[in-house]
C-alpha cells in the first residue's frame, strides 16, 4: 500500500465558529442604599443564535466550550 500523497489530498475543511460578546455596565440608582453597579456580559453564538448572560468569566468559557474545544 502506498502512503497518502499530501499533494493530491484535498485541503482540510475550515470550520468557522463566531461569537458576539457584549459587556454591560448599568449605573445604580442614586439612592443611599442602592446596590453597587456591576458588569455583566452577554455572549451569543452566531451560527445558532443561542445567547447567555453571565457575570463570571467561567460561565462564558463553559458556553464557548459547547461549540469549540478550549
Amino acid at each position: 500500500m502506498t502512503p497518502p500523497n499530501p499533494e493530491n489530498s484535498p485541503p482540510p475543511e475550515t470550520q468557522l465558529t463566531s461569537f458576539v460578546l457584549r459587556f454591560i455596565y448599568e449605573e445604580p440608582p442614586t439612592l443611599p442604599l442602592a446596590p453597587v453597579a456591576e458588569w455583566r456580559g452577554v455572549l451569543r453564538h452566531v451560527q445558532s443564535n443561542t445567547e447567555i448572560q453571565f457575570t463570571r468569566w467561567e460561565e462564558a468559557a463553559a458556553f464557548i466550550a459547547q461549540y469549540v474545544r478550549l
